[in-house]
């Protein structure tokens, strides 16, 4: 079969990026072709049987008027009719599948603002334009949810019909599983010499690319609330890519300057992750969360928001999500209470991940898609 998958940029460092050529490498391993429309590719090559498409964007344009640009040049190409079965990564309409890795805009934004300042912004109209023509009725693209909340909130902001929509496995690399012993030990006890963490130190691991969405501001502000006896054995880990001054301002507010370390991004947070004593991820906006699945596979406990898609997976785990309304003092009471229990919930987590897939998005929904 023909598949053509549209993404808006690709880099290697994304959950949708990583999502998008675990699917390429699922349907060429099968024999299948596939065309990648899309402004960039920033990575390695694409596996054989892919052919990349590139469409050119105007330094000109605002970023979502390159994206309109965008979809309008992938509703052209769909009018080739040289694929089988086409697939909107990112938020553009006309596709027969979209998958969708983000949030619904509509209820998130409508959360955020109010509906006379969403009138005036020209970002949320275009998006929100681009999602209205996915989601709403009549039209017919399939979209392929990563979790439940997605399809409760696309069926009240647009009327989405319920078989029009289904729920996908998360999508985890098998290589970030944890490791059997000794060499798990090994890597943690590597990865934690390298960066100044003493046997005794609890290491608490932050990955984000953004302050605001992925709550790293929370995160920190909660371990600067501590008890200085109990802070002062605490290393922060930040692996992903934040803006270095914002963030050091932001550490030396809390009184961890000398107690962090800023990793950048990178490629092996695996590693960083067999390293650490607890993954904190108290987020915002967050569709899903696969460092979350990640987390668990390699056997770290988790405190996170119940507004991420995999919360449910940190629940059934440990129990450590508390409930919305959101507060300050509600998350870091439950730090305080989850760092004496550390080695317990450890051993919650290993058990939980023994049972748990957290691998097979691509192999379910490359069958979907064979289906057509």
């Amino acid at each position: 079969m023909k598949f053509l998958l549209a993404i808006y940029k690709y880099n290697p460092f994304g959950g949708l990026q990583r999502d998008t050529l675990r699917l390429i490498r699922e349907l060429t391993g099968r024999g299948h072709e596939v065309a990648v429309f899309t402004t960039a590719w920033d990575g390695p090559e694409p596996p054989a049987g892919t052919k990349l498409e590139l469409i050119p964007t105007s330094k000109l344009r605002s970023n979502h008027a390159n994206m309109v640009k965008f979809a309008d040049a992938f509703r052209r190409r769909l009018e080739q009719h040289d694929s089988d079965v086409s697939v909107a990564m990112s938020r553009i309409p006309g596709a027969d599948f979209y998958f969708a890795a983000d949030v619904c805009m509509k209820t998130y934004w409508s959360n955020l603002h109010s509906a006379f300042a969403l009138r005036f912004n020209p970002r949320y109209a275009a998006y929100l334009k681009l999602e209205q023509a996915v989601a709403a009725p009549p039209s017919r693209t399939r979209i392929a949810c990563i979790a439940q909340a997605q399809m409760r909130d696309y069926a009240a902001a647009y009327g989405t019909e319920q078989d029009r929509m289904f729920l996908l496995p998360p999508g985890m690399d098998p290589s970030c599983r944890r490791p059997p012993e000794p060499e798990a030990g090994a890597i943690r006890a590597g990865i934690r010499k390298a960066n100044g963490a003493a046997p005794g130190d609890t290491v608490i691991l932050l990955v984000s690319n953004s302050i605001y969405n992925k709550g790293t501001d929370r995160a920190v502000s909660a371990v600067g609330a501590l008890p200085d006896e109990r802070k002062k054995s605490i290393r922060l880990w930040l692996v992903g890519k934040l803006p270095e001054n914002e963030m050091r301002k932001a550490l030396h507010d809390a009184g961890l300057a000398g107690q962090a370390v800023l990793f950048g991004q990178t490629d092996g947070v695996r590693d960083f992750m067999l390293g650490a004593d607890l993954f904190l991820h108290p987020a915002r906006n967050e569709s899903a969360g696969s460092a979350l699945i990640e987390a668990l596979a390699a056997g770290l406990p988790v405190l996170t928001t119940d507004i991420c898609g995999f919360a449910p997976f940190v629940q059934n785990a440990t129990g450590t999500v508390p409930e919305s309304p959101f507060s300050q003092e509600k998350l870091v009471r439950m730090l305080s209470d989850m760092l004496p229990r550390l080695d317990e919930l450890k051993k919650q987590t290993l058990a939980y991940a023994k049972k748990e897939d957290f691998c097979s998005r691509a192999r379910v929904f490359a069958d979907i898609l064979e289906k057509g």
